[in-house]
C-alpha cells in the first residue's frame, strides 16, 4: 500500500464496480479502475498499480521537503509503513487523519511548531472539529505522533502538543451490547455478518484477531491463537463454551483458511466488518422508524459500537462458569472492570447458576479420572 493514498471503490449499474485511487485524501487522482464485479476489479488494479506508483512518486516527491509540515508528515508516512509497533487499523486511521492534517495545516514552516503559541494555535485547529470529538482528538493525537518523531530525531525542540488536554471523555468500561441490542442489529442481517458479530460477543477477539482467526487454532476445546495487540507474542486460550460450540458448528467451512468468510466467500477486511455494521444500524433505524411511524424515532443501538462486543463476551463467560479472573485474563482487563460489567448485567441468580454448572463438571471430570 503506498503511504497515504485514499482509496475509493464505488458500485455502477448493471454490477459494474469503479475504483479511485488519489495520491492523498482531497489529492490528485492517479488510478481509475472500472470492471464487471469486485473479483476483476481487484485484477483489473492490480494490472494499473505500477502505473499508479509512478504517478504517486511523481506527486509526492516534490513535497518531501525538510521545511514544511507536509514534508515531515510525507516522511513520516514512509517511516509509518515499517513501522512494526503498531497494527494495520492503527496505520490506516492515522493516515486518514494526517490527510487531513496536511491538507490544513502542510504549509507550516517547522520552525513554526517551535514558537510558544503553536501548542495553542494547534489545539484551536483541533477544536474546529469538535462537533465529532474522538475524531477530532484523534487528528490532534496523530499530528502529535508526528512531532513527536521529528523531536526524537532531533529535527524539532520537542512536541508542542504533548499531553493535549482532550474534549472527547467517555467511559465505555461497562457498555456490551446485550441480547436485546443484538436482535435489533441483527433483524435482517446476512449470514456471514451474523456469524462475525456472534463470534466475537463469545471470543472477545478484536477485530483483526477475529477476521484472520483460522480454522487451525480452533482446537476440541479452546480457540489458542497469537493477537495481533502484542504484535503477535502473546497467545490467548479462550474456552470452548457450549454456545461457542453450537456457532462454530454452524459456521460453513470455504475454501478460505480463515472461519469468518463474507458473503464472497473471502476473508473479512475490516472496511468490510465497517460497512456490514453500517448497513445493519441503517436497516434497524429505517425499521424502528416504520414501526413507531415516527421519523425521528431511534433503534436503540445509536451508542454502541463493535468494541462493546468484549463487553459481551465477558458476561458470557462468566455466565458460562468462569470465574471472574479467568475473564480478566482472557480479556486482558483489570478485575474491577470485569466485576463493574457482572454487577451491571449478570444477576446473581444466573452468575449462581452458573458456579453450579462448573462444579458440576468439575465432579464429572473428577469421577472419569
Amino acid at each position: 500500500m503506498l503511504p497515504g493514498v485514499h482509496r475509493v471503490r464505488v458500485s455502477l449499474a448493471g454490477g459494474r464496480r469503479r475504483e479511485y485511487w488519489y495520491a492523498w485524501r482531497g489529492g490528485p487522482r492517479i488510478l481509475e479502475a472500472t470492471a464487471q464485479g469486485d473479483a476483476a476489479l481487484d485484477r483489473e488494479v492490480a494490472r494499473l498499480t505500477p502505473r499508479a506508483a509512478a504517478a504517486y512518486e511523481a506527486e509526492r516527491s516534490p513535497r518531501a521537503d525538510n521545511f514544511t509540515f507536509y514534508g515531515l508528515i510525507t516522511r513520516y508516512l514512509v517511516h509509518l509503513e515499517s513501522d512494526g509497533k503498531l497494527g494495520a487499523r492503527t496505520k490506516s486511521d492515522r493516515r486518514k487523519h494526517l490527510d487531513v492534517a496536511r491538507a490544513d495545516l502542510g504549509t507550516m514552516e517547522l520552525q513554526a511548531f517551535e514558537s510558544r503559541k503553536a501548542r495553542g494555535f494547534l489545539i484551536t485547529w483541533r477544536d474546529g472539529y469538535k462537533a465529532t470529538p474522538k475524531t477530532a482528538d484523534d487528528r490532534l493525537a496523530a499530528v502529535g505522533a508526528v512531532l513527536q518523531w521529528a523531536a526524537d530525531r532531533g529535527e524539532l525542540a520537542g512536541n508542542p502538543v504533548k499531553d493535549f488536554p482532550r474534549i472527547y471523555k467517555v467511559d465505555r468500561a461497562d457498555i456490551i451490547w446485550r441480547t436485546q441490542d443484538l436482535a435489533v442489529l441483527l433483524a435482517h442481517a446476512a449470514p456471514e455478518f451474523d456469524h462475525a458479530v456472534r463470534l466475537a460477543g463469545l471470543t472477545a477477539l478484536r477485530e483483526s484477531d477475529l477476521i484472520g482467526l483460522p480454522w487451525s487454532a480452533v482446537g476440541e476445546n479452546a480457540i489458542i491463537w497469537q493477537t495481533g495487540k502484542s504484535r503477535r507474542r502473546k497467545t490467548v486460550v479462550i474456552p470452548i463454551t457450549p454456545p461457542l460450540r453450537a456457532l462454530l458448528s454452524a459456521i460453513p467451512r470455504r475454501d478460505a483458511v480463515t472461519v469468518l468468510t463474507s458473503s464472497r466467500g473471502l476473508p473479512w477486511t475490516i472496511s468490510g466488518l465497517a460497512a456490514a455494521l453500517r448497513r445493519a444500524r441503517q436497516d434497524a433505524l429505517k425499521l424502528a422508524r416504520e414501526k413507531a411511524g415516527d421519523p425521528a424515532a431511534v433503534s436503540g443501538i445509536e451508542g454502541l459500537r463493535w468494541h462493546d462486543l468484549r463487553g459481551t463476551a465477558a458476561t458470557n463467560f462468566i455466565l458460562a462458569g468462569l470465574t471472574l479472573d479467568e475473564v480478566a485474563m482472557i480479556l486482558g482487563w483489570k478485575l474491577d472492570r470485569v466485576k463493574e460489567i457482572a454487577a451491571r448485567y449478570v444477576s446473581g441468580e444466573a452468575m449462581g447458576m452458573a458456579m453450579i454448572r462448573r462444579l458440576k463438571r468439575n465432579e464429572r471430570r473428577d469421577r472419569d479420572t
